[in-house]
């Protein structure tokens, strides 16, 4: 190991520990923005070693496809060295890929700063390209250990051969799902409209909709145009209702007030509702979100609900602290289902914000509660948000996307992929949606 290596391991540490002290001796926001500082510098540094081991095969690939500098020829090739350019971009490319969650600190305001864009569209690029490296290394060693077994003609004499052509396909492959990321995230939210009979009903009144809004995310790649034009089209849908189900900032109200000022147009008959989401309580400080919303004349539901009538239905809206609230050791926060529920009776239709789909399950899995609930509202799993993430969600929820049922209880759960997108501005096709319910008799 060489001196630079040595010191760097001892700066890192140096660092680490330094952060970690700092954490025991806060409290309040800035524990948990100290909090977040460390898991970014944690990821960060794990990425060493995945950024060494893109930078080798992709460079491998570079210099065995690129031209060296030629000493005879047009004078103007020879002073261009293809594999230098090539090499200080994809040392440019890691770089921002290193650095981009710390545009949750800095260049924030009403839009999102482009050079913020490019960095978080790159930690995109990024994870698609090592997926694909590996998988192309996997084929690569696996048909090597069976090698000798086969004819010379074998799938590793391929593969060898043409190793190279394949790095650049992984490389090629990681930029095409981050255009195609960055596609569907510039677009219009589709909206997805779902019907859902209600058996509380009265058969003599109408129907109720409500307009369903998770994961906002307004934070550094997300600003007030795309909320603006959120707005815009739920307020075209003219629902009864409009749940928001958590997750709506990565940051400070200070930070962030000019980029969430268009949520105070959202309006419905029946009300707007907001519940938190795990992103309150680690990105920000939640009090002061709950501030900007009342302000805003949009109800935030504290483990608390309101009963409203809608075209004749009698409706209790429900709405409960996330999951998370209680970790997160913010005084007075924490995932109270039965206050949340409290005064919600059999005489009318019951409706839960409840961000976790796994909140969920722990409604349905309550003799009590279940009993009270007839519709569920929830977001978090952003459908994956990215192709090598689906598996992971649906590992770790409950529920993943869509309309359900639980027949032993008589509860429908909804749970939206989200209207947008948490860091890097990429998202799978259509999978940023209004979701449009219509309650029925």
């Amino acid at each position: 190991m060489n001196l630079k290596l040595k010191i760097a391991i001892i700066v890192i540490g140096f660092i680490h520990v330094s952060i970690a002290i700092a954490r025991k001796s806060t409290d309040g926001v800035a524990h948990h923005r100290l909090v977040r500082l460390h898991t970014i510098l944690i990821t960060s540094t794990a990425m060493l070693s995945a950024s060494y081991y893109i930078w080798k095969r992709v460079n491998f690939a570079i210099t065995t496809l690129l031209p060296s500098p030629n000493p005879v020829g047009n004078r103007r090739l020879r002073l261009i060295c293809f594999q230098d350019i090539a090499q200080a971009l994809m040392m440019l490319f890691l770089f921002l890929s290193h650095i981009a969650m710390f545009f949750y600190y800095i260049f924030l305001g009403p839009e999102p700063n482009v050079i913020a864009i490019t960095s978080l569209s790159f930690i995109a690029a990024y994870a698609h390209i090592l997926i694909f490296l590996l998988i192309a290394d996997v084929l690569f060693y696996s048909t090597k250990l069976i090698h000798s077994k086969v004819a010379p003609n074998s799938v590793h004499t391929y593969l060898k051969e043409n190793r190279c052509y394949h790095i650049l396909l992984a490389l090629i492959l990681g930029f095409i799902f981050m255009f195609a990321g960055l596609y569907t995230t510039h677009t219009d939210p589709i909206v997805r409209s779902a019907s859902i009979p209600m058996k509380r009903f009265q058969s003599n009144s109408g129907n109720v909709s409500i307009a369903l809004l998770s994961d906002v995310h307004i934070g550094p790649s997300v600003g007030r145009t795309r909320i603006a034009k959120i707005v815009e089209l739920t307020n075209a849908l003219k629902p009864d209702i409009i749940a928001i189900a958590g997750d709506l900032a990565d940051g400070l109200v200070r930070d962030f007030h000019g980029a969430a000022e268009p949520l105070c147009n959202l309006k419905a008959p029946g009300g707007v509702y907001f519940a938190t989401g795990n992103h309150e309580y680690m990105h920000g400080n939640v009090t002061e979100w709950f501030w900007f919303l009342e302000n805003c004349n949009i109800t935030v539901l504290h483990n608390l609900n309101k009963h409203i009538t809608v075209n004749g239905q009698k409706l209790c809206v429900a709405g409960a602290d996330d999951l998370y609230a209680l970790r997160s050791n913010v005084p007075g926060h924490g995932m109270d289902l039965r206050k949340a529920l409290g005064t919600c009776n059999s005489d009318s239709t019951n409706i839960l914000l409840a961000h976790q789909p796994n909140a969920a399950k722990i409604v349905l899995s309550d003799s009590e509660l279940s009993k009270k609930v007839n519709l569920i509202l929830s977001g978090h799993t952003h459908g994956g948000q990215m192709y090598p993430f689906v598996p992971i969600v649906h590992l770790a929820n409950a529920f993943v996307r869509g309309q359900y049922y639980d027949k032993s209880t008589d509860t429908y759960v909804y749970v939206s992929a989200g209207v947008n997108y948490f860091g890097p501005p990429i998202k799978m096709f259509g999978s940023c949606e209004i979701i449009f319910i219509t309650m029925t008799q």
